[in-house]
């Protein structure tokens, strides 16, 4: 009976562990993470901003060309969308020039609610769509 016991806990703590491999977090670009927005929004929230810090202290680290992504959820039109991502893009590059990035290495880009990166119509998706992705040239 001990051994039944044993095999089953092996089983619990090591399959997760198999379930894991070679997934990456929603919002992880390599050495740069997303920040993610509020909806209708394009304010820097706390959150985000500790991740800003370490995307700029990567930047400062790592000269060259980047670019700041921004997305939006579906809602919305697509005019609406494409400006709502420019500033979600907008404002994600001045905070980390504000943090010392040089702002001739930065450049934005719209996608609007172009390129998700979650497809069900639900809330629980839709926070994944509103970001702003960081992409080194």
């Amino acid at each position: 009976m001990k051994k039944i016991g044993v095999v089953f806990l092996s089983l619990f703590l090591v399959l997760p562990l198999i379930n894991c491999q070679n997934k990456r977090a929603p919002g992880k670009t390599g050495a740069l993470n997303s920040v993610y927005f509020d909806y209708d929004q394009s304010l820097i929230r706390a959150d985000s901003a500790t991740i800003l810090q370490g995307n700029a202290s990567y930047l400062k680290g790592n000269q060259g060309m980047s670019t700041v992504e921004g997305h939006c959820d579906e809602r919305g039109s697509n005019e609406y969308n494409i400006a709502l991502g420019q500033r979600r893009a907008d404002s994600s590059r001045s905070y980390l020039i504000n943090l010392g990035t040089d702002a001739g290495s930065l450049k934005t880009l719209s996608y609007g609610e172009e390129k998700p990166v979650c497809h069900e119509q639900s809330e629980s998706c839709w926070w994944k769509n509103r970001r702003a992705d960081f992409r080194k040239q």
